[in-house]
């Protein structure tokens, strides 16, 4: 739909009236198909020409050469509306979604690398639900990105690292629980996630317990054998958990690369932020001075020797740059640590690194659920108060589960069908919201065949696929009479499909899922208005038609696996 953008004003450059580049400026696309494809208002031209806007519009519709592709130009009230073709948009659309298949739409390689550090859960934590949003709003942001063109290096930056994990050590030998070998291997990260809660109830009581764990994670920090066995135990069982909810999911990386890796790299940090004379003691702690930015302090080392969470994000950022030589670097990371990359970032910058300017905080808002009383608010795993992601998601299968049961009890693997259908919809309700804005989760909204929701998104390419399945055969392309796909819902739909490409650019630039996720439903409803109105088989049309469907199916396919939706086919 660009070109036929750039190909308008190009036309009306050759008037001599306007300069192509005005004319890309101006030129809209109306909502109403009756008011044309395209439409430019000739107002701006009135005062340099002397005309009245429909006298201005009048003559250029006279003068103009219709690109090819464009079927005619009116003049109305002082605007151009160009019409397209619509024959001739369904044979090129169609001709390219048959050349390209599920990669229609993609940019070709631009060379660029792209780090996306997204997920980065706590080791020692089951994945609570709020961690659905940094998980899937990443893992739909690198699947963009490698469409747009970019190598994308998937990174989880584990939280296997800090005064944490001193207060799980604290609390594991404060119930005097085993050590050896065989206890540690066989522990869980549900019994981890007792011991968090257990620490922040006690640490209530006995404000002394901060204070020992933040001297066990020094210990930990200076190589104490013992504390680093029960840290590695630890790990372990968080990590399994993890690789098994992720799989789940359909949820992969290149790099588990979490704030250990970067422990023996820090020393070099320091030493680089002293040589450059930027390191000052502040309350007996080590900080950057960020005043001329407006910014606190970057707080660096802790009095007692111990890092903290902004010395292991530079390390990160300086491995990243040498190891990847990303031209982009972005943490997919909840608004709440806004500050924390500000400081992060402007401390590169001190540090002469102009490549700061690459680093970008992709910020969300959080999940909000309904309490007891009412109350929308974001759970806290250390309390013990929220929702665990496993415990969603199997909640979410159950509920799909009853919907099959009842309109496809013999339906094969429904228990899978099921799960990612839930999953799919979990996320879709996550990822059709713009990153910004607080989602508020409720299960009725989410689950619902109906509306703007994931199980509608599905069950629009399952459809789709069920009347190929029916249909028996697949029809080519030289089959195809063009002719027949210029009614109103084949055009409409045919029109969307044309958009493809400029959506996950849009998506790109605005490091905005959301764009696709309306994109999935505004293709969902056409499927929908297409199969309706326009009888696929038995009708006189049937290959046309059919060929469409096959096309819409390829589109919807791999816009659903953008968004990291699984691509269901029956249900």
């Amino acid at each position: 739909m660009n070109s036929f953008e750039q190909e308008i004003a190009n036309s009306l450059e050759a008037t001599g009236f306007i300069q192509a580049s005005e004319v890309l400026k101006l030129i809209t696309v109306p909502q109403d198909t009756a008011h044309g494809n395209f439409s430019m208002p000739c107002f701006v031209l009135a005062k340099t020409l002397r005309k009245a806007p429909k006298i201005i519009a009048e003559e250029l519709a006279e003068k103009i050469t219709l690109p090819f592709g464009l079927s005619k130009v009116e003049a109305v009230n002082g605007y151009l509306n160009f019409f397209i073709d619509r024959e001739y948009l369904s044979k090129n659309v169609l001709e390219e979604i048959e050349q390209r298949g599920l990669s229609y739409g993609h940019a070709t390689s631009n060379g660029k690398t792209v780090c996306i550090d997204f997920s980065s859960p706590n080791i020692g934590k089951e994945l609570a639900f709020h961690h659905l949003r940094s998980t899937m709003i990443g893992n739909s942001l690198s699947r963009i990105y490698k469409a747009s063109g970019y190598r994308v290096e998937r990174i989880n930056h584990l939280g296997d690292w800090g005064t944490a994990f001193g207060k799980l050590i604290v609390m594991y030998l404060r119930e005097n629980l085993p050590v050896d070998d065989a206890t540690l291997e066989a522990l869980t990260v549900k019994e981890l996630n007792v011991l968090y809660a257990s620490f922040s109830r006690a640490s209530k009581e006995e404000p002394q317990l901060e204070d020992e764990a933040r001297a066990a994670f020094t210990k930990l920090e200076e190589g104490d054998a013992f504390y680093r066995k029960l840290w590695l135990a630890f790990r372990a069982a968080t990590l399994k958990e993890l690789m098994r909810i992720y799989e789940m999911m359909g949820v992969s990386f290149d790099h588990y690369t979490g704030e250990s890796f970067f422990e023996d790299k820090i020393p070099s940090v320091l030493d680089e932020l002293r040589e450059k004379n930027l390191l000052e003691k502040s309350q007996e702690r080590d900080v950057v001075m960020l005043d001329e930015f407006d910014l606190p302090p970057c707080l660096i080392r802790k009095s007692d020797g111990s890092t903290l969470y902004a010395t292991r994000d530079l390390a990160a950022a300086l491995y990243r740059k040498k190891e990847y030589d990303f031209d982009r670097c972005l943490y997919v990371v909840d608004l709440g640590q806004s500050l924390h990359f500000k400081q992060v970032f402007h401390t590169l910058k001190k540090m002469g690194y102009s490549w700061y300017e690459n680093m970008v905080h992709i910020p969300f808002g959080v999940i909000l659920q309904q309490s007891e009383d009412g109350k929308w608010e974001k759970g806290k795993t250390r309390t013990g108060t929220a929702s665990l992601l496993r415990d969603v998601i199997e909640a979410a299968e159950q509920k799909i589960l009853a919907y099959i049961n009842e309109k496809n009890p013999d339906l094969p693997e429904k228990e899978l069908i099921a799960r990612q259908i839930g999953i799919s919809a979990l996320t879709f309700n996550d990822l059709k919201n713009r990153r910004l804005m607080d989602v508020k989760f409720d299960w009725d909204s989410a689950l619902s065949f109906d509306g703007a929701t994931g199980p509608y998104v599905q069950n629009a390419h399952v459809r789709l696929c069920s009347i190929m399945r029916k249909a028996g055969y697949s029809v080519k392309l030289s089959e195809v009479n063009f002719s027949e796909l210029t009614d109103d819902s084949a055009y409409e739909l045919i029109k969307l499909l044309a958009r493809k490409g400029e959506k996950i650019l849009s998506a790109c630039e605005m490091e905005e899922p959301s764009v696709l996720a309306q994109y999935a439903l505004e293709l969902s409803e056409a499927a929908h208005r297409f199969i309706h109105n326009d009888r696929v088989l038995g009708s006189a049309e049937e290959k046309s038609r059919l060929y469409l469907v096959q096309s819409a199916q390829c589109v919807m396919e791999n816009v659903l696996d953008l968004l990291g939706l699984f691509p269901i086919r029956q249900m």
